[in-house]
């Protein structure tokens, strides 16, 4: 009776220290698991923050700010629009810098807003004091939209690549519709906007992803000439963020996008030779 009873005992002992053993297996298992799902979310936000270029609410430098800290706008050129006659070129070029004056994305705006909007052109007038365009607008109450009309690689001057602190000879660049907007107030464009990346940032080398071939749109001029009207063209930008929102008018899309590459080609050559006068400068 009693060797029946240290019999079990022993089995009943042995049972929970595998029992035990078995236990602490899976919860290093799960330990391993959890550093492995760890690893996995690091990498898609670095992915993330690496290749997602933000279309609305968050801004560039929203963006810059997560990987290299405050960033602020050194301002090279803003022409003064109220100066100037209607027609005229207007420009403005910055360096976006991280506090150790590195630069992270150089910045050149072609200003295309109407300078008898009062308030558009007071807000331009801060932003030429040295304020970034989307946080300023953004004080002021308005929201940001950027309708992307090209991403492109592209060679760099020397001393861009020295701005950069980079041995890269390319960087990604992209162009944009910077639309801003008041509840109740009809679309603004205020610019159209070059953005070089820093190779760091982005690295060429990847190549144009997916989700940059699917942000690009056709010009808003464009747009509107197949008759899509301008309250219409900001709703589907703003519904579509990361995604395209143009499949259920396909016909007048693609007409919209023969009718801006004459344009965007000629945004190329505008920007080719400003860089090529800096660069000779």
């Amino acid at each position: 009776m009693r060797r029946g009873r240290a019999r079990t005992l022993i089995f009943l002992l042995r049972f929970c220290r595998i029992g035990f053993r078995n236990l602490k297996i899976e919860e290093e298992k799960e330990m391993e698991k959890e550093k492995i799902l760890q690893i996995v979310r690091e990498e898609k936000k670095r992915l993330k923050l690496d290749r997602i270029f933000p279309v609305k609410e968050k801004l560039h430098t929203d963006i810059l700010e997560q990987k290299y800290g405050p960033i602020h706008a050194v301002v090279l050129r803003h022409d003064n629009v109220k100066e100037m006659k209607r027609g005229a070129e207007r420009i403005r070029e910055a360096r976006l810098v991280d506090e150790k004056d590195i630069l992270r994305t150089y910045a050149l705006t072609f200003l295309t807003y109407d300078k008898r909007n009062e308030e558009i052109a007071n807000i331009d007038d801060e932003i030429r004091q040295g304020g970034l365009i989307g946080q300023t607008f953004r004080r002021h109450g308005y929201t940001i939209n950027k309708n992307v009309i090209d991403v492109f690689i592209m060679p760099i001057p020397s001393w861009m690549k020295n701005d950069f602190q980079t041995e890269a000879d390319e960087a990604e660049a992209r162009l944009t519709e910077f639309y801003t907007k008041k509840e109740g107030v009809v679309p603004v464009i205020y610019g159209i906007v070059l953005e070089i990346d820093s190779p760091d940032f982005k690295d060429p080398a990847n190549g144009i992803n997916n989700v940059d071939v699917t942000q690009v749109n056709p010009l808003t001029g464009a747009l509107q000439g197949v008759g899509v009207p301008a309250d219409e063209i900001w709703e589907r930008l703003d519904r579509a963020a990361e995604t395209n929102e143009w499949d259920d008018l396909k016909a007048r899309y693609e007409q919209a996008q023969k009718l801006s590459q004459p344009v965007v080609e000629s945004l190329h050559e505008k920007i080719k030779k400003y860089l090529e006068m800096k660069s000779s400068g």
